[in-house]
């Protein structure tokens, strides 16, 4: 797949660039494949996608009937955490100390927004649920792929090799520290990033499950918890920029 070359695009933008057409056109074939039932069509399909730069990290799916519409929920945000990738390594330079710096606080935020997204698709997706068990079937699906997409962004977040959201640089860690420089390099401070899985956030039980949407009143509550807790940290974050 070739694009024109523009003089302001990183190769990093392009390449994030190509993975949103990639998924756009995975997201496409899905619906394809899943549009009608013909006789003699495969009963599901296997399918790798990349979602980000690094070349082990490959989402992948099994895709059947009952299933294929959680999947595509989650691609949305798959897409939504590239495209604004994309846009930061467009807009951001990373020449000096600062510059780097402020890029590695913007990356947070995108990862941040997205896994707030999330979340805030899952309270959506409880309130949609009524007291019809296939419906509650089907929509459990698609909160088990948003979870793990959850997982899948708090595990692949990094910058220079550093992990962001596993807990290395919580206040609580004794493993790393980060610290800045104010823009002057008069003065020096430090940052931190709480956990963001799934488990930190409450999206799962002391068992590791899921949260059941068959108890909409505890679903939701532990949801909005999630919420708040990723709206706190976003407003963190975004403290260090001023």
């Amino acid at each position: 797949m070739k694009l024109k070359y523009h003089p302001m695009f990183t190769f990093v933008s392009i390449r994030e660039s190509l993975i949103v057409k990639q998924i756009q056109k995975t997201r496409v074939t899905i619906q394809n494949l899943f549009k009608q039932k013909e006789v003699g069509k495969p009963s599901g399909y296997e399918m790798n996608l990349h979602t980000n730069l690094n070349s082990s990290s490959i989402l992948r799916m099994k895709l059947k009937q009952d299933n294929f519409k959680a999947i595509d929920s989650r691609l949305k945000f798959v897409s939504l955490t590239a495209i604004g990738l994309e846009r930061l390594n467009q807009l951001q330079p990373k020449r000096t100390t600062f510059e780097k710096q402020k890029f590695f606080i913007h990356q947070t935020l995108v990862y941040l927004e997205s896994i707030l997204a999330i979340s805030e698709s899952l309270l959506l997706v409880s309130k949609e649920v009524g007291k019809n068990k296939s419906i509650q079937k089907e929509k459990q699906k698609e909160v088990d792929e948003l979870v793990d997409e959850v997982n899948r962004i708090a595990s692949m977040a990094e910058f220079n090799g550093m992990a962001l959201f596993l807990g290395d640089f919580a206040k609580s860690s004794r493993t790393a520290s980060m610290w800045f420089l104010t823009e002057n390099k008069n003065e020096r401070y430090q940052v931190f990033i709480a956990t963001m899985t799934a488990n930190a956030l409450g999206l799962v039980n002391f068992k590791n499950d899921v949260l059941a949407l068959s108890n909409r009143a505890d679903f939701q509550k532990k949801v909005k918890h999630a919420i708040h807790r990723i709206q706190q940290e976003r407003k963190q974050i975004q403290s260090v920029l001023k």
